[in-house]
């Protein structure tokens, strides 16, 4: 993994964004991360579409580096952890967390994470919120309106951005989409696509690659 890392200021909280598709909040030792969508390389499978597992696995492998990294007390997933419903792919995740003991998983809701409660403890998730609001952050998986005195960290969307490149080519990125109140969170899991028409008027993107991270400019 060669992490790089880019701070930022957001509703009076510095915050660490990474290439690896997750930010670290160091003042409550938070990584914080978004759509992970466990299991859909084997739903697609089911489903009669040819695809390899290795998917899922790399990205817990990454997520895995993360948290050696950092060493957070907790690990925030906005959504989306699961893609559609439990199989033996999301299973992976429960033997994953219990890898860390130390380490609180937490999750806020999503569209997709359509499971039994009773799953939960399986998967080592400590606590679901529909949203959660810590100091002056809220985490809500929809990117939604201002809330007064607060600010809103989601996901959801999968923002990506396209950038000109010499020679008239354009690349789209992943990347973090910053306004003055919210920033949404690229999705974690590798398998999966960008949008780069959903993002928010005036939005800094921070776009990221392999190698590096790096503010678009606004245009």
């Amino acid at each position: 993994m060669s992490l790089k890392q880019e701070t930022v200021f957001f509703g009076r909280q510095q915050l660490i964004l990474t290439n690896e598709r997750a930010l670290f909040w160091e003042k409550q030792q938070m990584l914080v991360l978004s759509d992970l969508h466990l299991g859909k390389a084997e739903h697609f499978r089911r489903n009669g579409i040819a695809l390899p597992s290795q998917p899922g696995k790399d990205d817990l492998q990454r997520l895995e580096g993360l948290i050696l990294h950092f060493k957070p007390r907790h690990v925030l997933v906005v959504g989306d952890l699961v893609h559609a419903g439990a199989n033996n792919e999301v299973a992976l995740f429960g033997r994953f967390t219990a890898g860390f003991p130390g380490v609180d998983f937490l999750l806020i809701k999503g569209n997709h994470d359509r499971f039994p409660g009773d799953l939960l403890p399986e998967l080592g998730i400590r606590a679901v919120y529909d949203e959660l609001v810590i100091d002056t952050l809220r985490f809500i998986h929809h990117p939604e309106g201002h809330r007064p005195g607060l600010y809103t960290i989601s996901g959801h969307i999968h923002p990506g951005v396209a950038v000109r490149m010499p020679a008239k080519r354009v690349i789209h990125f992943p990347c973090y989409a910053l306004t003055e109140d919210q920033l949404i969170l690229p999705a974690f899991a590798k398998f999966t696509g960008t949008d780069t028409r959903s993002l928010p008027r005036r939005a800094r993107c921070y776009a990221f690659y392999e190698a590096g991270i790096f503010e678009v400019p606004q245009h």
